[in-house]
């Protein structure tokens, strides 16, 4: 939203606004010029003087309570505003405070002033006196190069007010204050640093401004041959359209969009598009006031930042996915296997089924390595791994546990079906014909059988138990399954 009320835009539609009022009624100029100022720069005061044989006269005043009425007069000496003619230019002062000789100023002593900006009205070469805002409070940083010009051509304009009065005074002849008014708009206009253009009703263009060519890379006379509706990207075209509608109804009186045009070398140009409408007298519309901001650099940042985010979390569901798997054999590891365990033993309590748990140790693997180097025993834990997990299939969940050690958990499996597993295992291991070696498996099983009445044993009992299996398994000269039945707190073979 930020963007949406860039202070460049809102200043040059305050200016536009303030050039439509009457300028023949200098107290009512007076008054909405300083009112105006004060809302856009944040300041509580503001004030239009006369200066004239070192006095300073107050002309307008708006805030400020009793300290500064309306036809006050003071030494021009005492008031900040001294700067300005001494200057003979704008003053902006955004902490008086800080500056050693301004603590002693007959203004910061009555009044406390911190925060001050002001630029002279001017009859010709002669200063005539001041349009000035300031506050008691500090601003946090200085003024903008954007408000300094803002408060300059808000006095160039009420000088220009000024001078007409004082001429219609000298000639008594009445001539539209508009005119001039419209005259300072379309210098402030076709030089403003932001693309602005004056669209019809109907979508042509009425003015551009250079910036709005230098933007989109057409020249003035070719924008003002058509309209802007054929160089919006087709996509964004019915959503601007819509708005522009809701103006002509007067359902509301501006909009902001971002949208696409398309430049004259056929690139797409990302804008932020502020529009408000122009009404005749009668309310009818007239045309719509447009300005125009390229974000594209700002869309490309956040194209960028986003394509990093989907990068920044692919990498993170692999860095999961490689914390909980076994980066040789691809199956789960050790970590993953004591969590399932640990699931499963709270299921196995609370439906009262049956929880197996097989230890899988290859016989003879240090030899293989020894005997055949470490990368083929390598590749035939992983051939290993591949035949345990189709042969477990959906009963259970195989993973590497150790070396040469796999475990698998086989929920709602007793000792008998938990055997007969373990020996398809076996079988299959020993039957399995890519090996460049015959290999076997030496298996420990071993299963919680809960009983009504009875306590569970934990997690520890059940891997002690498989461990015992195994151990038995391997005594025997390995190529063999041994199991265990885990009861209460005791073990049982």
């Amino acid at each position: 939203m930020d963007d949406l009320r860039d202070f460049s835009v809102t200043s040059m539609r305050a200016l536009h606004q303030l050039s439509l009022q009457d300028r023949t009624d200098l107290p009512a100029l007076f008054q909405a010029y300083i009112k105006r100022g004060c809302e856009l720069l944040g300041l509580s005061i503001g004030i239009v003087s006369e200066i004239r044989d070192s006095r300073y006269t107050v002309s307008a005043v708006e805030g400020g309570g009793a300290a500064i009425r309306r036809g006050e007069v003071f030494a021009l000496g005492e008031t900040y505003c001294e700067s300005v003619v001494s200057k003979r230019g704008t003053v902006a002062l955004h902490h008086v405070g800080a500056l050693e000789k301004m603590r002693s100023h007959p203004v910061y002593l009555g009044m406390q002033l911190e925060s001050y900006i002001a630029a002279p009205l001017r009859d010709g070469d002669e200063i005539v006196g001041t349009l000035n805002f300031s506050d008691t409070q500090i601003r946090p940083e200085p003024f903008t190069m954007e408000e300094l010009e803002f408060v300059e051509l808000m006095a160039e304009s009420l000088s220009h007010a000024l001078a007409q009065d004082q001429l219609r005074c000298q000639q008594g002849q009445n001539y539209p204050a508009r005119e001039a008014s419209e005259a300072l708009f379309e210098a402030a206009f076709q030089h403003a640093a932001i693309p602005m253009a004056i669209v019809a009703p109907n979508g042509r263009w009425l003015r551009v401004n250079d910036a709005v060519c230098d933007l989109l890379g057409y020249s003035s006379v070719e924008l003002l041959g058509m309209d802007f509706q054929s160089i919006t990207h087709p996509e964004d075209l019915d959503k601007d359209l819509a708005h522009v509608q809701s103006l002509l109804c007067g359902d509301k009186n501006q909009y902001w969009m971002q949208k696409r045009y398309f430049h004259r070398n056929g690139e797409l140009v990302w804008a932020l598009l502020a529009v408000s409408i122009v009404r005749n007298a009668d309310g009818s519309p007239r045309c719509f006031l447009s300005q125009i901001k390229d974000v594209s650099a700002q869309r490309e940042a956040e194209a960028a930042l986003q394509a990093n985010r989907d990068e920044l979390e692919q990498l993170n569901v692999e860095l999961a996915e490689l914390a909980r798997t076994d980066g040789l054999t691809g199956l789960s590891n050790r970590a993953v296997m004591m969590e399932l365990l640990r699931q499963a033993h709270g299921s196995c309590t609370r439906s009262g089924e049956p929880l197996a748990c097989l230890f899988m140790e290859v016989d003879g693997f240090r030899g293989i390595n020894e005997a055949c180097g470490h990368s083929e025993g390598d590749a035939l834990l992983s051939t290993l791994a591949v035949c345990l997990r189709d042969v477990v299939g959906g009963k259970g969940t195989v993973g590497r546990y150790s070396a040469d050690v796999f475990m698998a958990l086989l929920p709602e499996h007793g000792i008998n079906q938990a055997l007969q597993l373990a020996e398809g295992c076996r079988q299959a291991v020993a039957s399995l014909s890519e090996l460049p070696r015959p290999v076997t498996l030496s298996i420990g099983v071993a299963a919680l059988m809960p009983e009504e009445g009875a306590s569970l044993p934990d997690t520890d009992d059940l891997l002690r138990t498989a461990d015992q299996a195994l151990y038995a398994a391997r005594e025997t000269g390995g190529d063999g399954v041994r199991a265990v039945r885990v009861e209460r707190a005791g073990l049982t073979n």
